[in-house]
């Protein structure tokens, strides 16, 4: 299981940036340093927290263009 900083951490970038919750690889970089995580896992982490919010509609947001 994650470590609770490491979530808190990643919980309140997501926070921040609720109106658009897609890091940039920079910031997702970033985010795994501080984090200790790899960048894939930081991308994962980020997808199924997009997800699950969706899910119980407690955010919306328009998708970041690629």
């Amino acid at each position: 299981k994650r470590h609770e900083r490491t979530t808190n951490t990643l919980k309140a970038w997501l926070y921040e940036h609720r109106k658009n919750p897609y890091p940039t690889k920079g910031e997702k970089i970033m985010l795994a340093i501080i984090t200790k995580m790899t960048l894939t896992q930081v991308s994962t982490w980020f997808a199924n927290a997009r997800r699950r919010l969706k899910k119980e509609n407690k955010m919306t947001w328009e998708p970041r263009n690629k």
